[in-house]
């Protein structure tokens, strides 16, 4: 099993988006995609009033435990028209403002191939414009 793999590429992106929260609260930032656990957002950065008690766990890659007391429910992240509800932990010690813990992946279609530009999606909506290589 383990000759069938042949590559695993780690890529990261940096994004511009628009945080909705019960369409009362907005923050336009650039966020940080790549594999994390969960979507995480950094406390301070969204009004209190939002929060909810969690007692979900989070660990950083080295086994690191975070400190984490809230998440974030119905959540729109949006770009360029393109909206995904999603949930955030809020981390105490968190080093980068937003990370994006999405599924991205390649679609290897036959049109893409021939195409020469494979389409990169996030949960199966497309964001190959929206995306810049870090």
């Amino acid at each position: 099993f383990i000759h069938l793999i042949e590559k695993i590429t780690y890529q990261k992106w940096h994004i511009n988006i628009t945080i909705t929260i019960q369409d009362s609260f907005k923050l336009q930032t650039i966020a940080l995609i790549d594999s994390a656990q969960m979507n995480c957002i950094q406390e301070g950065l969204i009004l209190t009033k939002y929060f909810e008690k969690t007692k979900q766990r989070l660990s950083t890659h080295n086994g690191e435990n975070l400190r984490v007391k809230f998440k974030i429910s119905n959540v729109h992240i949006c770009n360029e028209g393109i909206c995904i509800k999603q949930s955030f932990i809020l981390v105490k010690d968190l080093d980068i403002g937003i990370i994006l813990g999405c599924a991205t992946f390649y679609v290897n279609k036959n049109s893409e191939i021939e195409r020469g530009t494979p389409r990169l999606v996030i949960n199966y909506k497309p964001l190959n414009t929206a995306l810049q290589w870090i």
